[in-house]
């Protein structure tokens, strides 16, 4: 590795997490197909801001060993790419085996990347190779990449020069040539590293988590200065904030509350998880033995308590979807079909099944249905699906599953954990406590079973909890606190989508003049017949990686052909 106060590059990879990774790994293989061993070699930067590069926030060390996939196995990668990985876990079965058998820890990087009690719950599926049911423990698919990656970059050994490039960029200008200089710049505008690209591949990921409204604690990660002075992220995680559970990482996090907790006499020993989403399923994983330790009682706080994905499939359940069904059946008689009736039709589909108890197996049949109405809608109706009513449906079609499920029914049943409905509003500090205002919404209520949340919802407005976890999801592009994604859409190097969820795209996805982009910032896009609202799945993010990266390949030879004799294609 290298870290250069200026470099010139043909390509540069911004981000190497699932996005970047996998954007590499097709370069590689694209170059590797076109040129030969007479060619000039084409040179790629890979930079990246964190200490791991190939992992990004959800597959490395932010993420504890405890951390799993938000989905099985069987649904978080394509055919070719599963199988693949398959293999490379049935290399790695009988340590794991001998590890759960004896408790002696691996002398290798196992045991770095997973918890042995994820080993004990599923001996038995490990054993017998039952590995597309189960949600893994997430570093290891972070491993498998980091090594496909070395592999790769091996196997262009010749043809591709690859650096991997640790700085923070947070400055992308175009160089008025269909390239671009990236820079890292400190608080006084002086230039700490440069690279000057004639491709970019921008794969920086989701933008950072929202920000809770928090009176007399500073609120924003990294520090923020308030009339207190300066504060770090310890300083907030002392005070019992969580302002993101991976900053600086999960583990570490954990440690931080534990120590809060224990601090605190037994009836204080709350905590309030905010939030729905895979990161609130990943921190009531990751904190289980932790509120077993200390006796800790949480309360997740969601829109209507309970959500209706968090629970398992009913025995027998099947799913039903009248409405789909007739609305799908007059498209295919020829009718238009709406964007906005898809989403009512959804709406209304998602309701009766709850009511009906068969909502996991409705969400599914509903997820394959979406996804082929596409082929039904005109150009303005995929630009809506893109921008508006796609994000809604994906919204109500979100899956939980796997262990994160068990532990919470559990708790549930013990009383240890309480759902509560309502919207967060903001908290403040009273003596050694956080206390949180919550609205609650209209037509509100918790779900069946949730006692619990009926008996309290009214006196949660104004309870004091130890610890405050923000669960609440990314902020829109417009509404950024990233420095690079500040910098580049005040400058008008790029601009937002319409729906403010990721960049605007030309056809070859690019956001700029040789700026093409991979990952969550497509959510937005239309063209082709194709609509983008959620690039966060790994499988998704595979897909579109042919496409971008073929564009991208090309448009690098071509602009080689420019400055240097023809390359052989």
């Amino acid at each position: 590795m290298r870290n250069p106060s200026a470099y010139e590059a043909d390509i540069a990879v911004l981000g190497s997490g699932a996005s970047g990774t996998h954007g590499l790994l097709r370069i590689l293989a694209l170059l590797t197909d076109r040129m030969s061993s007479t060619d000039d070699m084409i040179s790629i930067a890979v930079i990246e801001r964190d200490q791991q590069f190939h992992s990004g926030i959800p597959y490395g060390h932010r993420s504890g060993g405890s951390s799993l996939l938000i989905s099985a196995l069987e649904s978080f990668l394509p055919d070719r790419e599963r199988s693949e990985f398959i293999g490379w876990l049935e290399e790695r079965r009988e340590e794991m085996l001998d590890w759960a058998t004896d408790g002696r820890t691996p002398d290798s990087t196992l045991a770095k990347l997973m918890d042995r009690d994820w080993i004990l719950r599923h001996e038995d599926e490990v054993r017998a190779g039952r590995w597309d049911d189960l949600y893994l423990p997430r570093r290891l698919y972070g491993q498998y990449l980091s090594e496909l990656v070395e592999r790769a970059v091996e196997a262009a050994r010749g043809l591709v020069e690859v650096d991997f490039l640790h700085a923070d960029v947070n400055e992308v200008i175009g160089d008025g040539h269909g390239g671009a200089h990236l820079r890292e710049r400190n608080s006084d505008g002086e230039v700490l590293f440069e690279v000057h690209a004639h491709s970019v591949l921008l794969a920086i990921g989701s933008p950072p988590v929202r920000s809770l409204a928090v009176s007399d604690v500073p609120v924003d990660a990294g520090r923020a200065t308030t009339d207190a002075g300066s504060a770090t992220v310890d300083d907030l995680l002392d005070t019992g904030l969580v302002a993101d559970i991976h900053t600086p990482e999960i583990e570490h996090v954990i440690e931080k509350i534990r120590v809060r907790l224990e601090s605190l006499p037994a009836e204080k020993r709350t905590i309030l998880l905010i939030g729905g989403n895979a990161d609130a399923l990943e921190f009531l994983l990751a904190s289980h033995r932790l509120r077993q330790d200390t006796g800790a009682r949480l309360s997740i706080l969601s829109s209507r308590g309970r959500p209706h994905y968090w629970h398992h499939d009913l025995p027998g359940e099947q799913a039903s979807t009248p409405i789909l069904d007739h609305l799908f059946a007059t498209a295919e008689a020829g009718a238009p079909l709406r964007a906005r009736d898809l989403h009512a039709a959804v709406r209304a589909e998602v309701t009766a099944a709850i009511s009906q108890g068969n909502v996991n197996s409705t969400i599914a049949a509903l997820i394959t249905a979406v996804g082929s109405s596409l082929r039904y809608m005109d150009d303005f109706e995929l630009c809506s699906m893109a921008t508006d009513h796609g994000v809604a449906i994906s919204d109500l079609l979100r899956r939980a599953g796997g262990d994160s499920l068990d532990f919470l029914t559990d708790g549930i049943a013990d009383g240890s954990i309480t759902c509560i409905p309502g919207r967060f509003r903001e908290a403040h500090v009273r003596e050694d406590m956080l206390f949180a205002t919550v609205d609650q919404l209209p037509g509100s209520a918790p779900n069946p079973g949730d006692e619990a949340a009926s008996n309290d919802a009214q006196r949660y407005p104004d309870h004091g909890y130890a610890v405050i976890v923000n669960g609440t999801g990314f902020e829109r592009v417009t509404d950024t606190r990233s420095p690079l994604l500040r910098q580049m859409l005040g400058s008008g190097t790029v601009r937002a989508s319409a729906a403010r969820t990721g960049l605007s795209l030309d056809e070859k996805f690019q956001a700029a003049p040789g700026i093409f982009v991979l990952g969550p910032l497509i959510a937005g896009h239309h063209h082709g017949g194709s609509a983008y609202w959620h690039i966060e799945s790994v499988a998704r993010i595979i897909q579109l990686a042919d496409a971008v990266t073929d564009s991208l390949v090309t448009e690098t030879i071509s602009k080689r052909s420019m400055r240097q004799p023809l390359l052989t294609s």
